[in-house]
């Protein structure tokens, strides 16, 4: 369904959009005490579950935070009105474009002196963000929470998913939380 923003469907997408940063929120909030948990004390069965359910709940709210945000700033519910593979396309280039923005705006802001003290080495920063990271995201998102698979146990790797990627999710997941809750806050008062 198609909306203008300030509109009574816009108003109801951003509460939405809220309630699900919240829930990336307190799933990521999650996995940082499992995952501290696991370092002090020692991994087991029962906190590497609590860890991995933790972190595939942040990557399956981080994408539907995003997939709303894309349908907002489209102005369509219904995200894109196009089907299958153009849809995907359409969806991850939106993905691909706001990770790059992010790794730029930091690069950028190290560049000329503006960034803040926290930040780490431009290194980390001046990249290019892989090609397949959006692609990954959505089919981790797909497999490890969103359907029952054979390729959950056979070929999806946390661990590996988390070391090359974790720095994109964690960077758009701050940037959202800081900058797309308040906008949206702010929209709704």
């Amino acid at each position: 369904m198609k909306f203008n923003a300030g509109d009574s469907v816009d108003g109801d997408h951003c509460t939405v959009l809220i309630h699900e940063i919240f829930r990336c929120d307190d799933s990521f909030k999650e996995f940082s005490r499992c995952a501290e948990q696991m370092i002090m004390q020692g991994q087991t069965r029962e906190i590497s579950y609590r860890t991995y359910n933790a972190y595939t709940s942040f990557i399956h709210h981080l994408y539907e935070f995003l997939m709303g945000c894309h349908a907002r700033d489209a102005g369509n519910t219904e995200i894109t009105n196009k089907k299958g593979e153009e849809r995907i396309k359409i969806i991850e280039g939106y993905v691909m474009h706001h990770a790059q923005r992010i790794m730029d705006q930091y690069r950028d802001a190290i560049k000329n002196g503006t960034a803040p003290s926290w930040v780490n080495h431009i290194s980390c920063y001046d990249v290019t963000v892989p090609a397949e990271f959006a692609k990954d995201f959505r089919e981790f998102r797909n497999k490890a929470v969103g359907h029952v698979a054979h390729e959950r146990a056979s070929s999806l790797s946390l661990s590996d998913f988390y070391h090359k990627y974790h720095k994109y999710l964690y960077l758009l997941y701050r940037n959202q939380l800081i900058g797309g809750v308040s906008e949206v806050k702010n929209f709704l008062t």
